[in-house]
C-alpha cells in the first residue's frame, strides 16, 4: 500500500534561550620555564630589530617615501585568547591574520603532559610592525623576562600568555611567499612554451589604511617595471581583506627567480617586498581534460519553451551551446565581457553539460524540465596552452575580481542598467583552482563567496573538485581479479584514504556559507562492462575522483554527496603484475548522459560525463525545487516561513536529506585499525560529509516521517 504524503510542517515563532556551552577539549601540556623562554627568544627579537634597522637605512633615501615595516610571524603552542585585541592596543602593530597549526614537533620544553612524544597544536599570528611598535613589543618582553609575574597595562595581558606559549618569532620571508603555491612549477611549465611574457598573481597583505594600500601598489608596480614587466590589473575588496595584483614578467626574469629558489641565491627584489603575502599562478580556475567527444546523437525534437518567469538559479561557468535542442529557450545568457567571441560552437562543452544537468537532470532518466529559465554568466574561455585545462578563467583578469563583478551585476545597477538577475537565489560554481588545494587558510575566492552569500542572501553551490591521479594498490592485477565485490571497494578506499593529503578540496570549496558537493558513485547508465573495473557496488560511496575534507578548522567539507556518475578504473598495464589503477577518459557509458556540442557544433548531441561538477549541478537542480517547496509552504501557512529565510532553509533541507548509508561500514572497516570512537566518526565525515542526498526524504511528510522547519 502506498504511503500517504503530507506537506512539511513549520514551527511557531521561536523564543530566545541561552546558548549551550561546549565542553572543553583542552589538552594539558608542559611549557618551558620563563627563564628558558627568555634566553631562547631574546636573540630572535634582536634579529628582528636588526632587520628593520637595515631596511630603514636602505630606504631613507628612496624615492617612494616608504617607511620600513615587517610582517612578524608569532608561532605559539596552544591558543592565546584575545590576542588580536591586544595587538590593536600597540600603535604601529596591525593584525593581519591567524592560522591554526597542527602536528608541531615537541621541542624547546613544550610537550603533552601525559604523552611527551605526541605532536602539538598551535597558532600562527601574523602582524605588521614598524620600528616603534617592535621596540614597544621588545620592552614588554624585557619586562616579562625580568619578572614573569609582572602586571602589563590594561588590555595587554594576552602578550604575557603569548610570551609563555611562544615557540618562535620570525619575519615573513621569500619562502613563505612561495611555499605550497605551485608558482615555481607553473612558471617552469610555461617557460617550455617560450612565451613573450609570463603571468602571475601577487596577493598583498590587506592594509586597513587606503593610503597604505596605494603605497604598496605603487611600490610593487615600480619593482615590476624595473624588471621589464607590466602590471595588468589590481583589485582591493576591503570586506574580504583582499588586495591582489595581476602582473607579467619577461621569461628571463622568471627563469632567474626559479634558479634563485633552487640554489638559494635569488636577488630579485620583487620577491623580497614586505607588502607581498603570496605569489601565485593565475588562470587556474579551470575545467577540462576534454578528450575528443564521441557523442551519441538523440532524436531531434523541438524544445519545450518554459514559461516567461524570472530565473531562480544562475550558472557561472563556460559558455553553453544555447541553441542545443535540449537547452534552446531555457537559458538567459548575460555576456558583458564578450567571452562568446572566444568560443567556437564545439568548444562550449562544460557550460553545456552543466546547463543540461540543471535543466533536465541525468538524461538517462530525465526529470521534469525547470519551469524557469537559467541565468548564465560566462566566466571562462577555451585555451590550449596549459596542461589539463580546456576552459578556464582568462589570464588577463583576477578571478576574485571577475566573480565579484559577475555577482554584483546580478543584484545591483551597473552603468545605468537594472540588475541583471535580482530574483536569483541559487548560484552554481563548478570550478576549482587546481593550484590551490585547501591546506589551512580560507582562500580569497572562498572568502568572497562567503561575503557575497551574506550580502545578497544567495546560496552558492560549489563542487569539491576532481582528482584524476592514479590509484596505487598494494596487490597485483591477478589478485585484483580474484577479489570479490566488497573487497575491491575496501582496497580502493584504503588506497584513497592513504593518499588523503593530495586529494583535499580545491578553492573555493572551503567557503563556509556555501554548500560544497562531492560526487557519489551513481548514475542511470546501467552495469559496467568488462574489462572495466567497477570499484563500488554501492551508490552511497564517494566517487574515486571526488576530493574530500576537512574544511576550515576541521569543518565538514564537502557537506553532501550527490550522484556524479560511475567512474570506472582499469589496470595501467593489463595482463601483467601491476599495483596501479588508472581513470580512463571517455564520453561513453558509464556516466551521466548530458547535452554536449558535437564535433562540428551539432545541436542534437549527448554524451556521458562524470565528476563533482555534475554532482554540484544536480544539487543546484534540487535547490531550485526546494525554493519552490518553500514558496508552496508560504501559501499554505499564510506567509510563513518568511522569504528572507529561504536560502538558509534550502541549505538545511539539502543537508538534512543526506545520510551515510552503506558507505559508512566500508570506511569503518578500512579505518578501524587506526581510529575509534569520536575520532573514527570525524574521519569518516571527512570523506562522506553528512552523506549522500535523498531529496525525497524532505520534500514531503509521510505517516512515519515528519520534517519540521524552524527558523529565527
Amino acid at each position: 500500500m502506498a504511503e500517504s504524503r503530507y506537506p512539511l510542517l513549520v514551527f511557531p515563532q521561536p523564543i530566545h534561550v541561552d546558548r549551550a556551552k561546549l565542553q572543553s577539549g583542552f589538552t594539558r601540556f608542559k611549557r618551558p620555564t620563563p627563564s628558558h623562554q627568555a634566553t631562547r627568544l631574546a636573540p630572535q627579537f634582536q634579529r628582528l630589530q636588526d632587520i628593520l634597522e637595515r631596511k630603514r637605512l636602505a630606504l631613507q633615501d628612496g624615492p617612494h617615501g616608504i617607511q620600513p615595516e615587517q610582517v612578524l610571524v608569532l608561532e605559539t603552542i596552544g591558543t592565546v585568547d584575545r590576542f588580536v585585541n591586544a595587538v590593536r592596543k600597540i600603535p604601529g602593530l596591525e593584525w593581519l591574520a591567524d592560522y591554526d597549526v597542527r602536528d608541531i614537533k615537541p621541542e624547546h620544553g613544550f610537550s603533552v603532559e601525559n604523552d611527551p612524544d605526541k605532536n602539538l597544536t598551535g597558532q600562527l599570528f601574523l602582524v605588521m610592525t614598524d620600528l616603534r611598535a617592535l621596540g614597544e613589543l621588545r620592552r614588554l618582553f624585557d619586562r616579562w623576562e625580568a619578572d614573569s609575574s609582572v602586571r602589563f597595562p590594561q588590555g595587554l595581558a594576552p602578550f604575557k600568555t603569548a610570551f609563555e606559549h611562544l615557540r618562535r618569532i620570525r619575519p615573513w620571508d621569500v619562502s613563505d611567499r612561495l611555499q605550497e603555491t605551485g608558482v615555481i612549477e607553473d612558471w617552469a611549465l610555461r617557460l617550455e612554451a617560450e612565451p613573450e611574457s609570463i603571468p602571475f598573481e601577487i596577493e598583498l597583505w590587506h592594509r586597513k589604511s587606503r593610503d597604505r594600500r596605494q603605497q604598496a601598489e605603487r611600490h610593487i608596480r615600480s619593482e615590476i617595471d624595473s624588471l621589464g614587466g607590466s602590471l595588468v590589473q589590481q583589485c582591493a575588496i576591503a570586506d574580504i581583506a583582499y588586495h591582489g595584483i595581476l602582473g607579467r614578467l619577461p621569461p628571463g626574469q622568471i627563469q632567474q627567480m626559479i634558479d634563485g629558489q633552487s640554489n638559494g641565491t635569488s636577488d630579485i627584489r620583487l620577491l623580497a617586498c614586505d607588502e607581498i603575502m603570496y605569489v601565485r599562478p593565475v588562470g587556474q580556475c579551470a575545467v577540462g581534460e576534454l578528450e575528443p567527444v564521441d557523442s551519441i546523437p538523440v532524436q531531434k525534437k523541438e524544445p519545450e519553451t518554459p514559461p516567461e518567469t524570472s530565473p531562480v538559479a544562475a550558472l557561472l561557468d563556460g559558455l553553453p551551446l544555447t541553441r542545443h535542442h535540449m537547452l534552446d529557450g531555457r537559458l538567459v545568457v548575460d555576456d558583458p565581457d564578450g567571452y562568446e567571441d572566444a568560443y567556437q560552437a564545439a568548444d562550449r562543452f562544460h557550460g553545456t553539460t552543466m546547463a543540461s544537468l540543471i535543466c533536465h537532470g541525468d538524461l538517462s532518466s530525465p526529470g521534469t524540465p525547470l519551469s524557469a529559465p537559467l541565468y548564465v554568466r560566462p566566466i571562462m574561455k577555451p585555451v590550449q596552452m596549459l596542461e589539463d585545462a580546456d576552459e578556464h578563467i582568462p589570464e588577463d583578469v583576477l578571478p576574485v575580481d571577475l566573480l565579484y563583478r559577475a555577482v554584483r551585476r546580478m543584484y545591483e545597477q551597473e552603468g545605468g542598467e537594472s540588475p541583471a538577475a535580482p530574483t536569483v537565489r541559487i548560484v552554481n560554481v563548478s570550478i576549482g583552482d587546481r593550484k590551490r588545494p585547501f591546506l589551512r587558510e580560507v582562500s580569497p575566492l572562498a572568502r568572497l563567496l562567503d561575503w557575497l552569500s551574506w550580502k545578497y542572501q544567495v546560496l552558492f553551490v560549489v563542487s569539491a573538485g576532481n582528482c584524476k591521479d592514479d590509484i596505487k594498490l598494494d596487490i597485483s592485477t591477478e589478485s585484483l581479479v580474484d577479489l570479490q565485490g566488497g573487497q575491491v571497494a575496501q582496497r580502493v578506499t584504503s588506497a584513497i584514504t592513504d593518499d588523503t593529503r593530495s586529494r583535499s578540496i580545491l578553492s573555493p570549496a572551503e567557503a563556509i556559507n556555501a554548500i560544497t558537493v562531492g560526487a557519489a558513485h551513481e548514475d542511470h547508465s546501467g552495469p559496467v562492462q568488462e574489462p572495466n573495473i567497477d570499484p563500488f557496488l554501492s551508490p552511497d560511496m564517494p566517487s574515486v575522483v571526488s576530493r574530500h575534507g576537512p574544511g576550515y578548522r576541521r569543518g565538514l567539507k564537502p557537506e553532501i554527496l550527490e550522484a556524479g556518475g560511475k567512474q570506472i578504473l582499469r589496470s595501467k598495464v593489463p595482463n601483467r603484475t601491476n599495483r596501479t589503477l588508472m581513470l580512463p577518459l571517455s564520453t561513453r557509458a558509464p556516466g551521466q548522459k548530458v547535452s554536449v556540442p558535437g564535433r562540428s557544433g551539432r545541436l542534437d548531441q549527448v554524451a556521458y560525463t562524470r565528476g563533482t561538477s555534475n554532482a554540484a549541478a544536480l544539487t543546484t537542480r534540487s535547490a531550485i525545487h526546494m525554493q519552490q517547496l518553500l514558496r508552496d509552504l508560504r501559501a499554505t501557512f499564510g506567509g510563513s516561513p518568511p522569504s528572507h529565510y529561504d536560502v538558509v532553509l534550502t541549505k538545511a533541507l539539502l543537508v538534512h536529506s543526506a545520510s551515510w548509508g552503506s558507505a559508512a561500514e566500508v570506511y569503518r572497516t578500512v579505518l578501524e585499525h587506526r581510529y575509534s570512537g569520536y575520532v573514527m566518526k570525524e574521519r569518516i565525515g571527512r570523506f562522506l560529509g553528512y552523506g549522500k542526498m535523498d531529496i525525497g526524504r524532505v520534500r514531503s511528510c509521510t505517516d512515519q516521517r515528519v520534517t519540521v522547519l524552524g527558523f529565527g
